[in-house]
């Protein structure tokens, strides 16, 4: 059987870089989604746990990173970058169930070279757009509430293979200081559209998560940016016993209806490929779920059950149904992300199916 299971792969850690500075301030190496861990993989994923102020991405004055095992000694100056063929999305938001809105601390990035670089204070959940060709970065974490509760960062890439070309590296914008931190250095202004809160989903409401899962979820898409050519949807689950598309007593709300999401619920499909991750929130295992997922894919007798308690990316192709999914089992919250490839989520021509005849609540 098992016609899915190359769908269903651990993240990795991206050992490949070692960025000495991150030591005690953010976790020493990011979680992976990209082709070695999917060969068809067609976007790049990047996550980040940051549990202390003080370091960031390309952040000058740094201890120098290690790529492949080689030193480079001129990463410790910083600098920025830019991505001629692909168009980049970053996330920054907080990882407390009870307070979605709260960031948990506080980050600045930039966007724009020389003397048209601006740079962007977050306090609360925060959207950074990049289109292809826009220089980018430094990213430095400046106050971080609690080392318990990190702040994530993930950098989503919409190409199979992520790259730097050395001709796109640049050096600081000129007025990056570290004097200047928590003042604001807005520039021309010519970046500002592609930076935006993260709010409340508002096309949807799951009344069954309450006490279990954050509801509203957290949600990127063109509400937040209306140029957005993907669309991200963040849960953040504390307890066990809720998941997705279960048979409940109360049914999803969707803003102008949608069949096959009452009481009895089941899987769906639709014609873009789907991204699902779960995330484990201490930033010191990270490879860790904290808990346990039992998610579906495929349809009635084809329809196959995998079960995690480890950080796993879902690659759902357009087509395949999936669902439902259930937490079974919350050591310590964690995160489920869904990352769709499309800008409509409801344009996707989705479909409706019964629950697979093997599954039991």
């Amino acid at each position: 059987m098992e016609k899915y299971a190359k769908y269903v792969n651990d993240l990795r850690l991206w050992t490949e870089l070692v960025r000495p500075s991150y030591r005690g301030k953010i976790a020493d190496f990011s979680l992976i989604f990209d082709q070695k861990v999917f060969p068809e993989a067609k976007i790049w994923v990047e996550t980040f746990h940051v549990y202390a102020p003080g370091s960031g991405v390309m952040v000058p004055d740094e201890l120098p990173i290690i790529v492949e095992g080689k030193e480079i000694p001129e990463s410790t100056k910083g600098g920025q970058h830019s991505h001629p063929d692909f168009d980049e999305l970053f996330l920054f938001f907080g990882s407390n169930p009870h307070d979605v809105l709260s960031l948990g601390g506080e980050v600045e990035f930039w966007l724009g070279e020389g003397e048209n670089a601006q740079k962007f204070i977050a306090k609360t959940p925060t959207a950074e757009w990049v289109p292809r060709g826009v220089t980018h970065n430094p990213h430095l974490f400046t106050k971080v509430a609690s080392r318990d509760a990190p702040i994530i960062e993930i950098a989503i890439a919409m190409t199979s293979k992520y790259h730097l070309e050395p001709a796109t590296m640049t050096p600081l914008p000129p007025a990056f200081s570290f004097n200047k931190v928590d003042q604001e250095q807005k520039g021309k202004g010519l970046y500002t559209k592609y930076v935006n809160e993260i709010k409340f989903a508002t096309d949807r409401l799951l009344p069954f998560h309450r006490g279990m899962v954050a509801v509203p979820t957290l949600m990127f898409d063109k509400n937040t940016y209306p140029d957005a050519k993907m669309w991200v949807e963040i849960f953040h689950i504390y307890a066990a016993g809720a998941g997705i598309m279960l048979p409940t007593l109360e049914p999803m709300i969707l803003k102008g209806g949608m069949p096959g999401t009452g009481t009895e619920s089941g899987g769906h499909a639709h014609d873009f490929d789907e991204l699902f991750l779960y995330i484990g929130l201490d930033p010191h295992d990270t490879l860790n779920l904290g808990g346990e997922v039992e998610f579906w894919l495929g349809e009635g007798k084809d329809a196959e059950k995998f079960v995690t308690t480890k950080a796993t990316a879902v690659w759902v192709p357009g087509g395949v149904f999936h669902n439902p999914q259930v937490f079974r089992r919350v050591d310590r919250p964690y995160l489920m992300v869904v990352i769709a490839t499309t800008g409509e989520y409801a344009e996707g021509n989705m479909r409706f199916t019964s629950l697979p005849p093997g599954f039991r609540l």
